[in-house]
């Protein structure tokens, strides 16, 4: 066999390799599981311009649903991002934060914990939610090291979620037009997390009526502890705190949820940490002050659903407080004013985008 031959065989094997690489990445843009409760978020992080991003919110879906990021632009000139994912634990956050100090310098994080304070051991649906947590990040060290974090030594879930294409290969007689969008990849850099809610619906007010203390699961104070030491060594500010929602729903039958417990121990948790030199962090109980925010439960016009998200009124009250108190703690240097800055020209399509959902929504009331 002469070397014109076996040169002609190694491209032609190297061109078969490189076609079926782009094909697995083509069916895998189309087939993956597209949702904005997790998945979208993190896959639109990758699309973000490099050190874009000054401030992170991490935690539940309370967050992209509670948190406006464009009115934290418009507003205040914050350019905000909101990584969060459906019942988000803490474990979830800590690489989820590792994630997005690949490509972004984040100042502030801003760390939800609704779900540490809401769902321990017995909790029947702990993994009810991974592939929100899980399909958006891309293959790295720090996924493995999230799915081993997530599994629990479980290996079904293993099975099921790795390689994350097994999970969703199944879909295509569930593929819409929107998917195909994706084949060949598609621009989020507009995106920035936030899901807007138009329902409405009748809360009563959040009453704090314990001054008991419960910790919450070992495991969660593990990782808080992981998210302590880790926006310490990386000079970031960590502002702890829980986005508004009706405390105490029995999210499962027989099941007291005790979050009012948990926050007590957090505020005496965390007053320690700072004691004890980690000055960095900083928690924010607006249970004790929802006045200050000034939603509405009882009249049904900021509140979306029975999982009691803040709708897009809420949303903006709460997103117009925490504006307001980061703007007070930290100074100009750590939170600039990005407003006319060509470089944040991402954060006005955005907003742009913000204002197309809520025009659409308008029209079909």
């Amino acid at each position: 066999m002469n070397t014109k031959h076996i040169t002609k065989r190694i491209i032609a094997t190297l061109l078969s390799i490189i076609i079926f690489i782009l094909a697995i990445g083509i069916a895998n843009n189309i087939l993956c599981t597209k949702t904005e409760a997790g998945i979208t978020q993190m896959r639109a992080l990758y699309d973000q311009p490099k050190n874009s991003i000054d401030v992170v919110m991490l935690g539940s879906s309370h967050v992209h649903c509670g948190i406006n990021t464009a009115k934290l632009f418009s507003d205040y000139g914050i350019a905000g991002y909101d990584l969060s994912s459906a019942e988000q634990p803490l474990w979830v956050s800590y690489h989820y934060l590792k994630e997005i100090c690949k490509t972004q310098k984040p100042k502030i994080v801003v760390l939800d914990f609704f779900t540490a304070a809401a769902f321990q051991e017995d909790y029947k649906f702990h993994y009810y939610f991974l592939s929100d947590s899980l399909y958006g990040m891309r293959f790295s060290l720090n996924k493995l090291q999230l799915m081993n974090a997530c599994f629990d030594n479980k290996e079904e879930l293993w099975n099921k979620y790795f390689p994350s294409f097994f999970g969703y290969h199944d879909r295509y007689n569930n593929l819409e037009d929107g998917d195909f969008d994706y084949a060949f990849g598609k621009d989020l850099s507009y995106y920035k997390g936030f899901v807007p809610h138009f329902h409405n619906e009748v809360m009563p007010d959040p009453v704090i009526d314990t001054d008991e203390c419960k910790p919450p699961m070992e495991k969660c104070i593990t990782y808080l502890d992981k998210i302590i030491e880790f926006t310490k060594k990386n000079d970031i500010e960590l502002y702890v705190t829980m986005v508004p929602y009706e405390l105490n729903v029995e999210q499962q039958e027989g099941l007291v949820q005790e979050e009012t417990q948990r926050y007590n121990w957090l505020e005496k948790y965390l007053l320690e940490k700072n004691a004890a030199g980690d000055g960095n962090v900083y928690f924010d109980y607006v249970f004790r002050h929802l006045e200050d925010i000034g939603l509405d439960y009882t009249g049904g016009s900021d509140i979306s659903d029975g999982s009691s998200h803040l709708n897009y009124n809420g949303a903006n009250k709460y997103t117009d407080y925490l504006g307001r108190t980061l703007k007070s703690l930290y100074n100009a240097e750590l939170l600039p004013d990005h407003r006319g800055d060509s470089n944040y020209d991402s954060y006005l399509r955005h907003a742009e985008y913000i204002e197309q959902l809520v025009e659409e929504n308008l029209k079909e009331q």
